[in-house]
């Protein structure tokens, strides 16, 4: 193996440090703590939660938006400068929200959120690890998700103690710095467009050679950069659109998670339900990094198929436990860690699927089309579970929602990556 090739074997690893900080450092430093600024910003100002948490539904509508266009500019122009100003954006942004004092400014805040999201959220990670690494990428795009968990386990409650102790301003002012300096400056430092505009080879690249020639395995785990579909040619095939249906099902199943403290403190035959509650969002983010990089690895050796259908088992298994756990507490949190596994096929499995059954020759921008629906999916879940629970008094009718969303989730991860191939690969 010559030097170059092996330059371009590492520097891989350098772009996955850079997709952690593209999408990881936005998410585990900022984004997702946002529940912990709503309580003192309304306390400040006296919104209505209504007025103070708007911005949170504004996002994923505006992603909605932007993620096909954002698909087709990550695949025209250098990934490098479009993400890097994407995070410098969002970081920007998150900054200024310390000097907010009114719910419209926050409103802006979401639309510059969803925005700069449709490029770093969904679409950016799986198409650079693909680019970059010829195998193995399936366990890459896991191992990089569960730094997103593993941020946001870590961040929570420090981010809680900045609020306590110097208020949501300076706790605001800091995350954004971590976000502009970690995310933006590490993406501007690292990322580069692809293995061949630096003369390298992508990491692995001999051995996933080998593999094509010799096993029926890697003819569906692994894909060729020039095969595949294009955008307008995958939108023609039925595939595409289960594909998307069970995108939407995976965001809606997994935005559960954020209602399992309300579900425990409204269970009466708990003994202290709100730390049953907030122990099973921490036994479910556990098992979510757990489940992350286990079904990345199960697509790289069996295919997105198998790594689908067992997110879809477990998902299904763990609400029908926690449904019918009664007032155990354990029987409860052996519930939510198979659920925890489920839902962290979020960020895998549609991405992976997406690879397997239309290739890689136009992979961003088809997958934006998946992340288009997913994020209109995504705009709905809050409001499906505030009528489920306004409607019905309780939450069995969410926990039978999300056990049918995964068993037919089983049936999709059977049939979508097949129909998909026949239509290029031969």
């Amino acid at each position: 193996m010559g030097s170059s090739q092996v330059k371009g074997s590492n520097y891989a690893w350098a772009i996955a440090i850079s997709c952690i900080a593209f999408y990881a450092v936005p998410l585990g430093f900022a984004a997702n703590h946002a529940g912990l600024f709503l309580t003192p910003v309304i306390n400040e100002f006296g919104w209505s939660q209504t007025e103070a948490s708007l911005f949170m539904s504004i996002q994923p509508w505006v992603a909605a938006i932007c993620t096909p266009f954002a698909g087709k500019l990550i695949m025209k122009y250098n990934p490098r400068w479009i993400l890097g100003a994407a995070v410098l954006v969002f970081g920007l942004a998150n900054l200024a929200c310390a000097w907010f004092t009114a719910p419209w400014q926050w409103n802006v805040y979401g639309v510059l959120y969803g925005a700069s999201a449709a490029f770093w959220m969904y679409i950016a990670t799986p198409t650079m690890v693909n680019r970059w690494f010829a195998k193995n990428n399936g366990s890459v795009i896991g191992a990089i998700g569960v730094f997103v968990s593993l941020f946001g386990a870590i961040m929570s409650p420090i981010i809680g103690g900045w609020i306590a102790t110097w208020g949501w301003q300076q706790a605001r002012i800091i995350c954004s710095v971590i976000v502009l300096v970690a995310g933006a400056g590490v993406t501007f430092a690292l990322l580069r467009e692809s293995p061949e505009k630096m003369g390298v080879k992508p990491w692995g690249y001999d051995a996933a050679e080998a593999d094509r020639a010799k096993s029926a395995e890697a003819k569906v785990t692994e894909v060729k950069e020039t095969q595949g579909l294009t955008r307008g040619e995958a939108l023609k095939q039925p595939a595409l659109w289960l594909l998307i249906l069970m995108a939407g099902m995976f965001v809606i199943s997994a935005s559960f998670v954020q209602q399992l403290a309300r579900y425990a403190s409204t269970n009466t035959l708990f003994t202290d339900g709100a730390a049953v509650g907030a122990l099973a969002v921490s036994v479910a983010m556990v098992t979510s990094m757990i489940g992350k990089f286990g079904l990345g690895w199960i697509s790289d050796h069996f295919g997105a198929k198998m790594s689908g259908i067992v997110a879809g088992v477990l998902g299904a298994a763990g609400a029908a436990v926690a449904l019918v756990s009664g007032g155990s507490e354990m029987m409860f949190y052996v519930g939510v860690g198979l659920f925890g596994i489920g839902y962290s096929a979020l960020n895998v499995v549609p991405p992976l699927t997406c690879q397997q059954a239309f290739g890689d020759k136009d992979y961003a921008s088809v997958f934006s089309v998946v992340a288009t629906g997913l994020n209109v999916f995504s705009g709905f879940s809050a409001l499906i579970y505030a009528q489920i629970f306004d409607i019905t008094g309780s939450y069995a009718g969410a926990f039978w929602m999300n056990i049918i969303f995964y068993v037919l989730i089983v049936v999709l991860a059977l049939i979508i990556v097949p129909m998909g191939r026949r239509a290029w690969a031969k």
